[in-house]
């Protein structure tokens, strides 16, 4: 059974219909909302630091290109490490991994506020900086969700998933405006050692549950054979793969525009941080709206059609505001693009979770981080055309490229383009790869 806990600590909802089939199910389980809380408390401070740094980058530098490399060094643990991370998780305590992550997150931010604030900082300070945080941010991505999994019954995993994503789309609002408002008020400084302060509560909402994790009943083997039976098991899956490949596309030539925004709204719409952080909020906004719509009425059959053609929507978008020289336009388009940003990343980790085993969720969701890890390439890509193209024509080109790949990408796996139903799983199963196919 998908629900790990201490009988008290979470309520299981019982099969009355489309009643028990609902928002009030997923919050009245108590380690969901723990587990809730800790990521929206992580998720505010990662787009508030992605707006500081992207600006306080910028302007320590002046150069496009150095904004990108700090994002793609920030980044690249993910290629590096994401399947051994999953892979120790399906292994050791994901509570203990994560409480972890959030202390070193804490302590890499609490270093670099004092850097700024004694005016030591050097921008060699933020790579390594950066480097090091990557390493626990792409922990976080597959211990948490796949201990949300753990703890939600599968029916209901689409929509525990969704307002996790609608609340990390909420403070992708915040976090941005926050930011641009401590960046021009008092200094990056402020934003540095409100993190850490975020990331500390975060580490003691997590010690505080009661969590138990799934256990498979079969013997326990080595770790490299673990990778090796995750990638049989992966490989054997259609929908999965399909769900990597639009994850490495969209990583690659649709995100990493996000590294542009400080730059056009520096240079081609001429607005400071805080507009800047309104900006970026835009996108946050649609997400919301977006997730909330999906957690109360998208059926559970379209959530490949919605992560495919939303996946389209965002990027279309992009393209669009990469074109846009008015700053209520820029607006606009980014608030849409949240609608098809919080489609991907709902049912990209819904897909996941819903499809995989329990005890292989944890090498899925570090298989899936191998796909974001194309973000720091695409960092690359992008930041090297606009040194030399400028930052609106870059992010053109990027996306137009995005989009092309993703028509492949649809032709290659028709099974995104299908229905999706998450089955019941036995107590301790894997149950066969292909299982989770097209209904």
């Amino acid at each position: 059974m998908a629900q790990r806990t201490d009988p008290g600590e979470a309520r299981r909802p019982g099969a009355s219909g489309s009643a028990a089939r609902s928002l009030g199910d997923v919050l009245s389980n108590a380690t969901f909302r723990r587990l809730w809380l800790a990521g929206a408390l992580t998720s505010a401070m990662r787009w508030l630091d992605l707006l500081v740094l992207g600006v306080f980058i910028y302007d320590l530098t002046g150069s496009p290109g150095s904004v990108a490399l700090y994002f793609f060094v920030r980044m690249i643990p993910r290629v590096l490490f994401g399947i051994v991370i999953g892979t120790i998780a399906d292994r050791i305590s994901r509570q203990t991994m994560l409480v972890a992550g959030f202390l070193a997150l804490a302590a890499v931010a609490t270093g670099l506020g004092a850097l700024v604030l004694t005016e030591r900082i050097e921008y060699w300070h933020l790579l390594v900086g950066g480097f090091v945080a990557g390493i626990f941010w792409s922990s976080e991505f597959p211990v948490r969700r796949a201990m949300i999994g753990d703890v939600v019954e599968p029916a209901l995993i689409g929509r525990a998933i969704a307002l996790d994503i609608g609340t990390s789309a909420f403070t992708r609002m915040l976090g941005p405006v926050l930011g641009g408002v401590l960046l021009e008020g008092i200094g990056a400084q402020a934003a540095f050692f409100l993190e850490a302060a975020a990331f500390l509560g975060a580490a003691a909402v997590v010690a505080s549950l009661r969590y138990r994790p799934p256990t498979s009943g079969r013997p326990r083997s080595s770790p490299l054979r673990d990778v090796a039976d995750a990638a049989r098991y992966l490989r054997a899956s259609q929908l999965l793969m399909g769900v990597f490949a639009v994850s490495f596309v969209m990583n690659l030539l649709a995100f990493p525009y996000m590294t542009m925004v400080p730059v056009i709204g520096r240079e081609t719409l001429e607005i400071d941080a805080v507009r800047i952080g309104l900006l970026t909020s835009a996108e946050g906004l649609g997400a919301v709206l977006g997730s909330a719509l999906i957690a109360a009425r998208a059926p559970e059959g379209s959530y490949a059609r919605i992560y495919y053609f939303g996946s389209m929507l965002f990027l279309v978008c992009v393209l669009l505001f990469s074109r846009s020289q008015v700053y209520l336009v820029s607006l606009g388009l980014l608030w849409l693009a949240g609608f098809g940003m919080t489609s991907f990343a709902t049912m990209q980790t819904t897909l996941v979770v819903a499809s995989a085993a329990p005890e292989m969720r944890g090498r899925a969701l570090g298989a899936l981080s191998l796909s974001i890890g194309s973000n720091p390439l695409g960092a690359l890509h992008i930041g090297a055309m606009a040194d030399v193209l400028g930052a609106p024509l870059a992010t053109t080109i990027s996306a137009a490229e995005g989009l092309a790949a993703l028509a492949l990408v649809g032709v290659a796996w028709p099974v995104l383009r299908g229905e999706f139903r998450a089955a019941p799983e036995p107590a301790g199963a894997a149950g066969p790869p292909g299982a989770e196919g097209p209904r």
